[in-house]
């Protein structure tokens, strides 16, 4: 499975590029499944106040602990409105010109 979404300032002068990927296309019951998210800075300018999140889907659930990020952030999970996890890292740092980070999680299906 691979995700990818391009996210453009309004200005357009700021781009981050994220792309998710699984290391499974199908797993069954209790099998776990590790998710990859990559984010780039793929534009000449500075991003700051960058957020990454994804919704799980009731069919997953996160494997406490299993969440880890290449660059300085905070981790939060919450409960979303369908009754699963909101997973979000908030990155401390702003990302330079041409710089990212890796994302990496699990989760087991139910």
């Amino acid at each position: 499975m691979k995700e990818f979404v391009a996210v453009e300032s309004e200005d357009g002068t700021a781009i981050l590029r994220v792309v998710k990927l699984a290391d499974k296309m199908a797993a069954r019951a209790g099998e776990e499944v590790e998710f990859t998210i990559r984010f780039d800075n793929i534009s000449g300018k500075k991003i700051g106040n960058v957020t990454i999140m994804d919704n799980l889907t009731r069919r997953l659930e996160f494997v406490e602990g299993s969440d880890e990020c290449s660059v300085e952030g905070e981790f939060i999970n919450e409960v979303n409105e369908d009754d699963s996890l909101l997973l979000r890292w908030e990155i401390t740092a702003p990302l330079e010109p041409s710089t990212g980070g890796i994302i990496r999680f699990r989760c087991r299906v139910r």
